[in-house]
């Protein structure tokens, strides 16, 4: 048995490759996966993807699109799953869109709003401790 590390990566890998070589729908855009957790018992693997945005598009709803594309698919990816690994069963496959790059920008935006006002603040004069 694998340990759950390497088999996510595998599944990772795999998926990517037939993300990109087999599916053929027009509402997956521009499509990536991140990542692939499974679940402690390996019934079910959360899949997380990310889209290129669409200039002028609305990013939710084009998340929308492309989860229920890749749920379509669903059923043709496990099957060529079950084809290429050695496992008794393949797990269930769930996408849901990874929204770590927005976090990541927005705590980029707050940390610069912070420091635009701490630069636009006067400088305090320290104050002195108490002498104990």
């Amino acid at each position: 048995m694998q340990r759950p590390e390497h088999l996510e990566d595998q599944l990772h890998f795999l998926l990517s490759t037939l993300v990109q070589r087999e599916l053929r729908d027009p509402e997956l855009g521009f499509v990536t996966l991140t990542a692939v957790r499974l679940s402690s018992d390996r019934s079910v693997a959360k899949v997380y993807f990310t889209v290129l945005p669409v200039s002028g598009g609305d990013q939710e709803a084009q998340d929308g699109f492309t989860r229920k594309a890749l749920g379509r698919a669903a059923g043709f990816l496990r099957s060529q799953l079950a084809s290429r690994l050695k496992m008794r069963r393949v797990p269930e496959l769930r996408f849901f869109p990874d929204g770590t790059l927005e976090e990541g920008n927005h705590l980029e935006t707050l940390l610069s709003e912070i420091e635009k006002e701490r630069a636009a603040r006067p400088a305090d004069p320290e104050v002195e401790a108490p002498e104990a």
